[in-house]
């Protein structure tokens, strides 16, 4: 595999030859401030962009020109990397060598017409695209509470502290929609299209000329703005956890509960604070599986994810309300047990194991690939070999040490009652 990173200007192009797979994918990513108007206007243009086009005015005439690229796919989604929102395109085509000569160079140029010559009449999005969508996202977002496993955890987000990024919901906010028209949807996408900061990433068995066809096909030449800071500000921990309580319908009750990672050590390349995470709730082997879920059955599913943008760790499970402080204080001893070490050499190269079985997963994935490069151009984290190396070598010592500065800092539980 070879990577090679060109400096563009408006945009950085990165080049990822490789010949173990027979598609060759591009990834277009563009990143602006999270804000609450952003993250909802975006929701939308997602939806509307890959519907149609200029060219192709529907659904079914972009699917048919997507078909005469041999399959080609094209799909959009949209995500908070810290204090960014981003955005990002992916086009999907076989190798010329599997189909004919010249199809992905056609299949760019589809590309190209979703992404910039979207279906837009006197300075709006055509009606007959936005009013459809934009019902859809508006049923999507009124029914958000029926998932309580996603409510609990965007409103855990929300009590730690509204002002900060995390706490925006990614999926969007009703009242923002509501204030949304066509005309501001056209108006969003060229703040996009003119002041997001762009990453384009070609994956594939490709040779150099791509690099032209790049430039042909997507002639961006706006001036970016000054890149801000991707990490978050640390929370000050707190000397009392706070507990947030709400009510919703049905039997079970969803807890979401954060801990903050108080260091000033590099949270990218962390290894040790890596593994914590694995070893509380990463997996079938993990603590909190093994001792909340199996052990005790105090819970239908629970798990631990590390933020690392914003310098926590949040825990999601599913119990019985008449359960809630005897799961919380099984969640408290497994914290106690890693900064104590009270555990086995055994969890942690469990721990190891199931990391570098991850690892193996992304080298097989194209997409994962290009995520992990795209990574490492954000936050300089190390590459998939410098990773596998440095993990092997954490000890138990460290992860002791990782335990004494994580700290509980909000608890939520969406209680369940029953009708």
């Amino acid at each position: 595999m070879e990577y090679c990173k060109k400096e563009l200007g408006s945009y950085n192009l990165h080049l990822i030859k490789t010949n173990s797979f027979k598609s060759t994918t591009i990834r277009v990513f563009f990143r602006l401030p999270m804000t609450k108007e952003n993250i909802t206007k975006h929701n939308l243009l997602n939806r509307l962009l890959v519907l149609s086009c200029k060219k192709h005015k529907s659904k079914v005439a972009l699917s048919r020109a997507c078909q005469e690229c041999y399959g080609a796919s094209i799909n959009a989604t949209l995500r908070r990397i810290g204090t960014y929102l981003c955005a990002t395109y992916t086009l999907k085509v076989l190798n010329d060598k599997f189909t004919e000569e010249g199809n992905l160079k056609k299949s760019l140029q589809l590309f190209h017409d979703i992404l910039f010559d979207p279906n837009i009449e006197n300075e709006s999005f055509c009606e007959e695209d936005f009013n459809p969508v934009y019902q859809e996202y508006k049923t999507n977002l009124e029914s958000l509470k029926e998932d309580k496993a996603k409510y609990a955890m965007i409103r855990l987000l929300e009590e730690m502290d509204p002002t900060k990024s995390f706490a925006i919901r990614g999926v969007g906010y009703l009242e923002e929609l509501e204030k949304i028209t066509k005309e501001d949807m056209y108006q969003y996408y060229q703040k996009m299209i003119n002041h997001g900061l762009l990453d384009i990433f070609v994956l594939g068995d490709v040779q150099e000329e791509i690099s032209e066809e790049i430039k042909e096909i997507f002639p961006i030449e706006t001036f970016k703005p000054k890149r801000q800071d991707i990490y978050g500000p640390r929370l000050e921990k707190r000397t009392r956890r706070k507990v947030k309580r709400e009510t919703t319908k049905g039997s079970q009750t969803s807890l979401a509960l954060s801990l903050t990672v108080d260091t000033d050590q590099d949270i990218n390349n962390n290894y040790p604070l890596i593994l914590y995470n694995i070893m509380l709730g990463g997996g079938t082997d993990s603590l909190l599986f093994k001792e909340v879920r199996e052990k005790h059955s105090l819970a239908y599913y629970i798990y631990s994810s590390l933020n690392r943008f914003d310098h926590m760790i949040l825990i999601g499970a599913g119990i019985e309300k008449e359960k809630e402080e005897k799961c919380f204080q099984i969640i408290k001893k497994q914290w106690k047990r890693l900064k104590e070490g009270d555990f086995d050499e055994e969890l942690l190269e469990h721990a190891k194991e199931y990391y570098l079985s991850a690892l193996e997963e992304v080298e097989e994935s194209a997409y994962q690939i290009i995520e992990s490069y795209y990574l490492m151009e954000l936050t300089k984290a190390d590459d998939i070999e410098t990773r596998k190396k440095k993990m092997k070598e954490v000890t138990k010592e460290q992860i002791m040490e990782v335990g004494k500065y994580i700290s509980f800092h909000t608890t939520y539980f969406l209680e369940g009652e029953d009708e």
